[in-house]
C-alpha cells in the first residue's frame, strides 16, 4: 500500500543549515524510522534556503530592458531583473508573467524566481544550482546514518501549457530512476507499446503536493512509503 506521510513540525530552514541532518531529526520527533527504498520528497524553497539560493532585491540594480518590462507587467523592476539574469533564454512575456527557460533547461514560469515562503517582503529564492547534486548530498548523509537505501526527490512547483493551475514536478533526485519505460510491453489487448514512457518521479511529487500545500501548511519533506 502506497503510504504518504507529511513530517509535521519542521522547522524554518536558514542559510547553512544542515538540512539532512534535520530531517532526521524531524523523523525522530513524528516517531517515523526510515525503512528500505522510501521515498523523500524534499521542497525546493528548503533546498535554496539551506544552500544560500536567496536574493535580496535591495541588492539588485535594474537594466533598461527589465524596467521597460516591468512597467508593462507592473512588477518590481529588480524582481524582474533577477528573472532576466537566471534565464538561458526568453521564450513568452504575457500578462506580467514571463516564461523563460533556465539554465538547467527547465521552461517554467519567471525562471523559477519565487517569493513565497521567504522570509522578508524583498527576499527571493533561485533555484537550486544542481538540484540532483542536492539530492544526492541529502541521501548519502542520510544512508550514512540509518544504512537504509532510499530515494530523494526535489520537487517545485510549475505550470502547464495550456492548463490552469499548478503541480509539483521533480526538478532533481537521487536514487531512483526518474523515468519508467513501457516500450515492448503489451497492452490489455495485446498492443505493443511503442513509445510509453512515464515520469515517475513527477508523479511522486505530484502525489506529495497534495499533503505538502504552497502556503503555510509547514511541511515541505514528504515521506513516501510502499511504491514499487
Amino acid at each position: 500500500m502506497l503510504k504518504i506521510i507529511p513530517l509535521e513540525q519542521f522547522p524554518i530552514i536558514k542559510q547553512n543549515d544542515n538540512l539532512a541532518k534535520i530531517i532526521l531529526q524531524v523523523l525522530k520527533k513524528n516517531n517515523l524510522e526510515l525503512q528500505e527504498n522510501d521515498i523523500l520528497i524534499v521542497a525546493q524553497s528548503i533546498i535554496s534556503r539551506a544552500e544560500g539560493w536567496i536574493i535580496d532585491l535591495k541588492s539588485i540594480e535594474p537594466s533598461k530592458f527589465a524596467i521597460e518590462l516591468a512597467k508593462q507587467g507592473n512588477k518590481d523592476p529588480r524582481h524582474v531583473e533577477v528573472i532576466l539574469q537566471e534565464a538561458k533564454n526568453i521564450c513568452k512575456y504575457r500578462n506580467g508573467v514571463l516564461v523563460t527557460e533556465t539554465k538547467h533547461g527547465f521552461v517554467c514560469a519567471n525562471s523559477g524566481v519565487d517569493k513565497s515562503n521567504m522570509p522578508g517582503e524583498e527576499i527571493v529564492s533561485l533555484l537550486p544550482l544542481d538540484p540532483d547534486k542536492s539530492a544526492k548530498k541529502i541521501r548519502e548523509y542520510i544512508k550514512s546514518r540509518v544504512k537504509r537505501d532510499i530515494a530523494v526527490i526535489i520537487s517545485d512547483t510549475h505550470n502547464r501549457p495550456f492548463r490552469l493551475g499548478a503541480i509539483n514536478i521533480a526538478i532533481g533526485c537521487s536514487g531512483i530512476n526518474p523515468l519508467k519505460s513501457y516500450v515492448e510491453k503489451k497492452d490489455l489487448f495485446g498492443y505493443t507499446l511503442k513509445s510509453s514512457v512515464t515520469s515517475i518521479a513527477d508523479q511522486l511529487c505530484s502525489a506529495a503536493g497534495l499533503v505538502m500545500g504552497e502556503a503555510d501548511e509547514g511541511k515541505p519533506v514528504i515521506l513516501i512509503r510502499g511504491f514499487q
